[in-house]
């Protein structure tokens, strides 16, 4: 049994279906308007120089577009059609540029991705273990993992009960990736960038 533990959240995690059924159409909005995007933008890529990178949960394709105008030979994969199909509309991103996969059983070599980016999905993926085996298959050796996503916060304040609720209501798992992803990689930095605390940063490289 895996000694790391995972947070649940009261209510269920929001999966693919939930996603494409209920969030597709109001994420665009809801993360602009809740400060997630202006945090990506600042971010995401953040020190990191244009290479193969994958996108695990891309959503709506906000940072994959990013990335792009940056020169990134980006890759997103998300569970939800829903997202996906968004993702399309708004980006005009090459078919073979956004892929229908779960973070649990991709579609790519091994070592495939000099770097995977992970931004506000596997707080919805309650199969961490299965997901940390698959992001470090696909990654090469040497290569860069950066997660932003919530986390249990090392730094709170006035509002962090108010985000809770928030965590709650979304059903977040809050994992310790320090922990999970410590077998295959080394941590390199990590960083709260928002949320009361929530929000925050870890980079990872993987080990040979």
């Amino acid at each position: 049994m895996n000694k790391h533990q995972s947070k649940k959240s009261l209510l269920p995690h929001w999966d693919g279906a939930v996603y494409s059924k209920y969030a597709a159409f109001s994420y665009e909005m809801v993360t602009r308007l809740s400060g997630w995007k202006a945090k990506l933008s600042k971010h995401a890529l953040d020190s990191l120089e244009p290479c193969k990178t994958l996108d695990v949960g891309c959503g709506t394709g906000y940072l994959m577009n990013i990335a792009n105008r940056k020169g990134f030979n980006i890759t997103g994969i998300d569970p939800s059609q829903g997202m996906l199909k968004k993702a399309q509309e708004k980006y005009h991103f090459h078919s073979q540029q956004l892929v229908l996969s779960t973070a649990n059983e991709m579609p790519f070599d091994d070592g495939e991705f000099d770097l995977i980016i992970a931004s506000g999905s596997l707080v919805h993926v309650p199969n961490i273990d299965e997901a940390v085996v698959e992001i470090m298959r696909v990654l090469k050796t040497g290569g860069h993992l950066r997660i932003i996503d919530h986390a249990i916060p090392v730094e709170k304040n006035i509002f962090t009960p108010l985000v809770f609720f928030f965590s709650q209501a979304s059903g977040d798992i809050l994992h310790d990736y320090e922990g999970y992803f410590s077998k295959g990689c080394s941590m390199i930095s990590t960083k709260t960038i928002g949320r009361a605390g929530y929000m925050q940063m870890f980079d990872f490289v993987k080990n040979d």
